[in-house]
């Protein structure tokens, strides 16, 4: 690591960077209905675009912060809405349906009073608020957003189990608007995103995506950012300008497209959980080499109980549950047991990496084109699947878990007795 390097981090880490004496903030409230006042934190800046922040379930966060006095540098002003600390509320998923649209709906009108092109940021869960938000100003005034930008947003209702597809948020749908997506290239963001993107483009939105790569999802506020994370965050200012510019030739009025009623979704964990197979994917054969050149085929594993499991070295949970597996087969045995692991298409030195830290005995199988992770429906990383010695899926997990454990093997020991 250079010494750069090692300097950027340790100021990412302490949520600083080097701000000129020219960084200046300011702050503002708006009026909430039960008598409350929602803190904006402005960076004021001469150019004509304002960004204003609608955050996630993360809040005000350090990378916000610094990318807001990394914009000012360059011209745009950048509004941060404070919500969970105005309202008293935990920095939690659950809190965003506590914030009151009406007052981010009060934030823009009064960000269009600057006379500014106004542009809207979120990231993560905060993507629901954004465009819901942008929706009832866009129908209240038929206002003009200059555009979107949303950096590993979700648009999913729920994690949905393995092998099943994930339920679309309505607004998604509903929006019409120009949008800038940025993906984080190490994140199960990407597998989905033609579906994403699709959905976007029938309610009139213009969409535009950029993979980020060498970084996951988080990235410009991690505390355990990588030396790949940390040179891009100082780029993730000048990717923004530059999607601000693209979308800029897509600004008019707008009126948003009908908004669907939700359907009443029992919010339940599905992840990390072994649970018997409900999914609608199907053990089709796949033809892969793995890391040695081998060719593996899964029609020619039956006769044995496999588990093929997605994984990335990039995966914390990954990386927890990868000594499990390989005890559990130590356990079972290989002659009826076996485990394919697919890999989400990471150089071959990357994986020899993670492979001499944490040497495992079974297959590794690069998913060169991530077409695998995409025909089995990975919404979640690791996903696995167990499949009985006739070839059908059985059990299935999103999520990682200790598979060495007197519970999954009792999984396993019944599908091996099975004629």
């Amino acid at each position: 690591m250079s010494i750069l390097h090692s300097f950027l981090k340790h100021c990412l880490l302490l949520g600083f960077l080097v701000i000129s004496p020219l960084a200046l903030s300011d702050s503002l409230s708006i009026s909430v209905d039960d008598g409350n006042e929602m803190e904006v934190i402005q960076y004021p800046a001469r150019g004509d675009k304002l960004m204003v922040v609608l955050p996630s379930e993360h809040g005000v966060t350090d990378g916000l912060t610094n990318l807001a006095l990394s914009l000012q540098k360059q011209g745009v002003e950048t509004w941060i809405a404070a919500p969970f600390s105005s309202l008293m509320l935990p920095n939690l998923e659950s809190s965003l349906k506590k914030i009151p649209l009406e007052a981010y709906v009060k934030l823009l009108n009064k960000a269009e009073s600057s006379g500014k092109k106004i542009y809207l940021f979120s990231n993560d869960n905060g993507t629901e608020n954004l465009l819901l938000a942008a929706r009832q100003w866009q129908l209240k005034k038929h206002a003009l957003i200059y555009g979107v930008i949303l950096i590993s947003p979700n648009f999913y209702i729920t994690t949905p189990t393995a092998g099943n597809n994930g339920l679309l948020l309505p607004i998604v749908r509903a929006s019409n608007l120009p949008v800038f997506i940025f993906l984080p290239a190490k994140s199960t963001l990407t597998l989905q995103i033609k579906d994403t993107v699709k959905a976007l483009e029938q309610g009139g939105s213009d969409v535009f995506v950029q993979v980020l790569k060498n970084v996951r999802a988080r990235f410009f506020f991690r505390n355990d950012a990588t030396d790949a994370e940390v040179e891009t965050f100082p780029k993730l200012s000048k990717h923004i300008i530059r999607a601000m510019k693209v979308m800029t030739a897509y600004a008019r009025p707008r009126k948003p497209a009908p908004l669907a009623k939700q359907k009443q979704i029992v919010r339940k964990k599905t992840t990390g959980k072994l649970q018997q197979y409900t999914g609608t994917v199907t053990s089709d054969n796949f033809s892969i080499r793995d890391i040695n050149n081998k060719q593996h085929s899964l029609q020619d594993y039956q006769g044995k109980v496999v588990i093929v499991n997605f994984w990335a070295s990039w995966c914390p949970p990954c990386v927890h549950e990868m000594p499990s597996m390989s005890a559990l087969k130590d356990k079972i045995g290989a002659d009826y047991f076996d485990i394919l692991a697919i890999n989400l298409g990471e150089p071959a030195e990357d994986i020899a990496v993670f492979l001499k830290a944490h040497p495992v005995n079974f297959p590794i199988l690069p998913d060169l084109q991530q077409k695998l992770a995409k025909t089995w429906k990975v919404f979640a990383f690791p996903t696995s699947y167990i499949i009985d010695k006739k070839g059908n899926i059985r059990y299935s997990v999103a999520g990682g878990i200790d598979w060495n454990t007197p519970q999954v093997r009792q999984v396993i020991e019944k599908l091996l007795k099975e004629d």
